[in-house]
């Protein structure tokens, strides 16, 4: 809700919500005489529609809608809450798969998974106050992180973890070309790790909700098609880890079957966009992915890019 506070004799507008444990917290939204009528509604808008949608979590998880455990929706609503979704960060992985299956509004297997991606494709337009960083950020979901060693121990971490055997974590990503190298991420005062292609998965990103038990969270995913073809591009780079290459063919599978239907054509007309280096890499996650299909149509789709 939106509440009025009064700090050093200056009055200014929070809104109030629950972190993990029902924890009160404040996003500041400005001071009263800063914040104008337009961005109040706005604000009672969204807090409106988080209300509706939350009344109904349980209900669309009955009707087969993928929805996320408790700890990581808090976390995603801690990175809501500080702007970053506004300010350009992206939801990416499974989490975001699971994002773009409901704005489909189709059945797919659920996944399950206790990693959080985000990106970072240009610098976000935000300034945080000097004593704020990422990690505090995420903190504010109510749960306490801290950073993964990295590697060797001297380097900074773009990742971050809650210790114990919880394998809840967030990794920080911004594209590069040397794959899991970790750079400075100035406006969050924090570090990330380099990704190939991320650059082209951002670059088009599309309004999606995150339904949790207890949080219901407007992010940003990327677009369908570039989904699509970054997850087959991941699958044929791992080189050892057999469950998440199957689980990147299947959710590109499934949702280029459904890109398919919605936009016909987008698919084939994106991977014309990608760069050449690494089209040989995509047809072949292009051929892997077309033999889970039984739709023909997404099936031919993705064989015409295996083929060419």
């Amino acid at each position: 809700m939106l509440k009025r506070r009064v700090r050093r004799g200056t009055e200014y507008w929070v809104r109030e919500f629950n972190g993990v444990g029902r924890r009160k917290t404040d996003e500041h939204l400005g001071t009263v005489a800063d914040v104008d009528q337009a961005r109040l509604r706005e604000a009672e808008a969204e807090i409106k529609l988080a209300k509706d949608l939350t009344a109904g979590s349980s209900a669309l998880r009955i009707f087969g809608y993928q929805r996320p455990d408790r700890e990581p929706t808090a976390v995603l609503a801690a990175l809501y809450n500080h702007g970053l979704f506004r300010a350009g960060l992206t939801l990416v992985g499974s989490h975001a798969y699971g994002a773009l299956v409901n704005e489909y509004g189709i059945s797919a297997p659920v996944y399950k998974t206790e990693d959080i991606d985000v990106a970072r494709g240009q610098p976000l337009e935000l300034v945080l106050p000097p004593d704020l960083d990422f990690q505090g950020i995420l903190n504010d979901s109510g749960l306490e992180f801290v950073p993964v060693p990295g590697m060797p121990s001297r380097q900074p971490s773009g990742s971050f973890k809650v210790p114990g055997a919880t394998a809840l974590s967030v990794d920080l990503l911004v594209p590069g070309e040397n794959l899991g190298k970790v750079v400075p991420v100035n406006e969050l005062h924090t570090h990330a790790q380099e990704i190939p292609l991320l650059d082209f998965l951002v670059a088009d990103p599309t309004d999606a909700i995150v339904v949790g038990p207890n949080h219901v969270v407007p992010v940003k995913v990327p677009a369908p098609e570039r989904f699509v073809l970054h997850k087959l591009l991941t699958s044929q780079s791992r080189k050892t880890d057999r469950d998440k290459i199957r689980k990147d063919l299947a959710q590109a599978a499934i949702l280029a079957a459904a890109t398919e239907q919605d936009t016909p054509g987008s698919i084939e007309d994106t991977y014309a966009k990608v760069p050449a280096r690494l089209r040989t890499t995509i047809r072949r996650g292009a051929k892997a992915a077309a033999n889970l299909l039984e739709d023909q149509t997404a099936s031919a789709v993705l064989k015409r890019i295996a083929g060419r």
